[in-house]
């Protein structure tokens, strides 16, 4: 890491550095507090490369929470990246679970000198709907586990914050005393550089005998923040005038190096303010329900807005634009960077200072002033909304990139809404919904939409109007789809039905458009049964809401009951038919141009040739869909396909390309924290490692994907884990335990009347058996895979067991019945062009003709390859010969 030279570069924080690193000796973790603008993080990002050329220590991992909610998982893995250079290694460390990881990083830091330095930590207990970047209180303690674990060791734990971060006090709190560095102002040397750097070496030169500058210095104590709002005055005005301005705001009864900090910045603002022309500052108090974003651009739609209510009519909104280039000279407004001047951020404590102003104008202001935001934000987030839903990937982006700073405004406009029980609210919420549901933030949007509901559940009769009972329609399906990810299927389903219940009671709609919301109903109650595995209930809603769309000739809503019904099929086996129903989809997606949808038929065709054995297929379709996904910058979506060109490889026999694909899936589901989907990667890391005969690394990954389904409480699929976990255990000839893994995976199978799925357990059954020779046993669990295989025209996995039946013949010196066997198995093997599957079975022929020297074996396999007996003689004498 090399340190960036901020705006005014660095300067000073010597001392501070060597008293940080003094407390770190005495205690090795330490608190650093203080308030916004005082330079933590810069001064964090400086010893991250200052610790490192002195070699204080030997590496540095920083986590700032100011962009991303860094999770334990998350942590953990960015420091084994850096622990575990060789990528075996690390594959090996991800493979532990995740407590046994926390040891791990733990003993290795302990035991080294690093540096590990958590920034902007006040950002994880804020509140859960204002703030994004929050973590649970579970997520809390795990965290606050591990760096107790690292208490007393030779790492430096460094805890950036604003706050005093009591959650974490028994960390940094060593012999009954708290570890905490409380970072003031610059010392007297560093002002003096950093006052040169804003003023420039002329002006200072010419003010640095100045006794009031050498007052003013003292008054703004060195603080960055108050020094750049304040200093920057200068170049307009005499010291005298400026420290005459702070002590009419009654500056000389604070403490100004005292524990009220805050007071330094908004006696600052104050100043600043004042310096403004007065029309300046009446419009600017506009800007007081801001939070931490202006687009300069909309301002005057806002001015607009207000102007449309009686106290602001005489409101000169012309000039706001010259406000505001105001309020950016003195320092209460800045861009967010030089290529985007009409972006601008506020500084922390103006809005809150301009709120004291607004406290003092009568009620109806006040009341004009949060509805002319109200409005304007309302007609943003139709824009903001328009724009993430757009077709074209760069507005995608553009709606994201401002949704994503607009948050906060955002949500209080909503706010506004609800707390005057207006209908109007659902522009707000449909907007952050859909940003929410875009960045795939499932938690938040949850809890957004119950937040709502609560709300507008207590509206008064009055209030409750149509189109307050149609916004409520679309809350309920977020809560029922909240549910439906959350697996409680079935809340999911008693939320559907009651979003049926509603519609039937809509009494001021069209008709047409009450069968449409109820298609859409059916289709989400299709989705719920269908993870429930009742496919004929699931395909029931489906083609009920497909009627629908079609009786309303709703061309466009087909196209996902047609893609629901494929997936209905495939989960039937039935590919022809899903494959029909996919391109039925995907022709509709081509016709309106959707290509963000096209992505997701393009998966699931995917999958259906991948069924097929057509893996070139299976790879195209699969690229093709990464490829719309990269397009739409939806990373969360192109783990599902990295995740399946992984299996494809791994099909393929390129354990590699496979390993590689199914890492990348990882690393994007760890990026989004959707523990959950983890688990279908993990596992096929394991069946990949099983399949290198690296049976440790696989039974770890295995396990991992296990102990992930089982805290999903996702019992069905924890029966494909445990049927692994019983190959392994075979693998390495502990026949119990793998005995006792496929009974588990068995009985979650019948439970789930899984009945294609137990074909291959009976199959693994009857392996086990046969090794413990108990061949009775063994026959009949291969007689019962089969019988399901041929049930469910599975013909390529009979040859499997067709080739069980073989050996177990040939083992009991049956040698017609396993020549019959094994000549199915490589009958099906060839119709499938199975070539590494053929070879095996050549061997075992090879060997039985060998035993028994029937050349009829030559003449019946010739003829299944379609070769000559010849040929199989040379064959088999090769095999012979090892």
């Amino acid at each position: 890491y090399r340190f960036e030279l901020p705006t005014y570069e660095f300067v000073g924080r010597d001392l501070e550095i060597l008293k940080i690193e003094k407390a770190l000796l005495r205690h090795n973790v330490l608190l650093l507090r203080g308030m916004g603008g005082t330079g933590k993080t810069t001064l964090l990002n400086y010893l991250r490369d200052w610790w490192q050329t002195t070699q204080f220590v030997q590496g540095v991992f920083y986590f700032g929470y100011d962009e991303t909610a860094h999770t334990l998982q998350a942590i953990l893995r960015e420091l084994g990246k850096g622990l575990y250079p060789d990528g075996y290694d690390f594959a090996a460390f991800e493979a532990m679970p995740l407590d046994a990881q926390m040891e791990d990083i733990a003993e290795q830091l302990r035991a080294t000198p690093y540096a590990l330095m958590l920034d902007n930590l006040e950002s994880v207990t804020g509140q859960a709907l204002a703030i994004p970047n929050t973590l649970p209180e579970a997520e809390q303690a795990l965290i606050r586990d591990f760096l107790a674990l690292l208490r007393g060791g030779k790492t430096k734990v460094v805890l950036g914050s604003r706050s005093g971060e009591d959650w974490l006090a028994s960390i940094f709190t060593a012999k009954g005393r708290r570890n905490v560095y409380d970072l003031r102002g610059l010392d007297a040397a560093a002002r003096t550089d950093l006052a040169e750097q804003i003023l420039g070496q002329e002006r200072l030169e010419g003010l640095r005998d100045d006794r009031t500058f050498g007052r003013l210095m003292d008054v703004l104590a060195g603080y960055p923040l108050a020094m750049e709002v304040v200093l920057a005055n200068l170049a307009r005005q005499t010291p005298e005038a400026v420290l005459a301005a702070l002590d009419a705001a009654g500056v000389d009864d604070l403490d100004v190096g005292g524990t009220e900090r805050t007071n330094n910045i908004l006696k600052c603002v104050e100043y600043s303010h004042s310096n403004l022309s007065p029309e300046a500052q009446r419009l600017l108090i506009c800007l007081a329900p801001f939070h931490g974003f202006i687009d300069r651009a909309d301002l005057a739609n806002y001015g607009k807005q207000l102007q449309q209510f009686e106290p602001f009519a005489d409101y000169d909104f012309a000039g706001f634009d010259a406000a505001v280039e105001e309020a950016v000279h003195w320092g209460l407004l800045s861009p967010i960077s030089a290529e985007m001047p009409r972006l601008l951020t506020i500084q922390p404590i103006f809005p809150y200072f301009l709120r004291t102003k607004v406290q003092a104008l009568d009620e109806g202001t006040r009341e004009a002033l949060r509805d002319g935001f109200k409005n304007h934000y309302q007609g943003l987030a139709r824009q903001y909304e328009q724009l993430m839903g757009s077709k074209n990937p760069q507005e995608r982006q553009l709606g994201l990139f401002f949704c994503k700073f607009e948050y906060e405004n955002l949500y209080s406009a909503l706010q506004i809404c609800l707390d005057k029980q207006e209908e109007s609210f659902w522009k707000s919420y449909s907007c952050l919904s859909k940003y929410l549901e875009t960045i795939g933030d499932k938690v938040e949007h949850f809890e957004l939409a119950k937040f709502i509901y609560s709300c507008v559940e207590n509206y008064q009769p009055q209030s409750r109007t149509s189109n307050v009972e149609l916004y409520i329609l679309g809350v309920l399906d977020s809560i029922a789809l909240g549910y439906l990810k959350a697996q409680n299927y079935s809340e999911a389903k008693g939320a559907y039905q009651e979003t049926l219940n509603l519609i039937q009671g809509l009494t001021e709609f069209p008709e047409d458009f009450k069968q449409k919301l109820l298609a859409s109903t059916y289709h989400q109650l299709g989705i719920v049964a269908q993870e429930l595995r009742d496919y004929e209930q699931a395909r029931s809603h489906y083609q009920q809401a497909l009627d629908l769309n079609i009786e309303f000739n709703d061309r466009y809503s087909q196209a996902k009951n047609y893609h629901q019904l494929g997936i209905v099929a495939q989960e039937l086996r039935d590919y022809e038919q899903a494959r029909s129903h996919f391109q039925q989809a995907l022709n509709i997606c081509i016709e309106f141009n959707d290509r963000y949808n096209q992505a997701k038929i393009y998966h699931q065709l995917g999958i259906v040739a991948q069924e097929l054995r057509d893996y070139e297929q299976a790879r195209s379709h699969y690229q093709q869909a990464l490829d719309l996904n990269i397009e739409f910058n939806d990373r969360y979506e192109q783990a599902k396909n990295y995740h399946q060109l992984g299996s494809v490889a791994q099909a393929q026999r390129d354990y590699e390309q496979a390993r590689s694909h199914f890492q990348q899936a990882l690393d994007l589901k760890i990026e989004f924290n959707d523990r959950y989907s983890q688990a279908s990667t993990y596992h096929q890391l394991g069946s990949v490692a099983e399949e290198q005969r690296d049976y440790e690394q696989a039974r770890s990954h295995f396990q991992q994907a296990l102990d992930l389904k089982i805290e999903f409480n996702d019992r069905y699929s924890q029966a494909s884990t445990y049927h692994q976990l019983g190959s392994v255990a075979e693998e390495q000839r502990d026949y119990e335990q793998a005995r006792s893994h496929y009974q588990q995976a068995l009985n979650i199978c019948i439970e789930f009347n899984d009945r294609h799925s137990q074909a291959s357990t009976y199959h693994q059954l009857g392996r086990v058996a046969q090794e413990q020779r108990d061949y009775e046993q063994a026959r009949s669990h291969y007689q019962q895979a089969l019988d399901l295989k041929i049930e469910f025209n599975d013909r390529y996995s009979q040859a499997s067991t067709y080739g069980q039946l073989g050996l177990l013949a040939e083992s009991q010196e049956d040698y017609a019945q396993a020549q019959q066997h094994l000549l199915q198995a490589l009958v099906i093997f060839a119709e499938f062009g199975d070539e590494h599957s053929i070879g095996i079975t050549i061997q075992n022929l090879a060997r039985l003709h060998q035993t028994i020297q029937d050349d009829n074996i030559l003449t019946t396999v010739a003829e299944a390859l379609g070769g000559t007996v010849e040929q199989l003689q040379e064959l088999f004498a090769q095999v012979d010969k090892g």
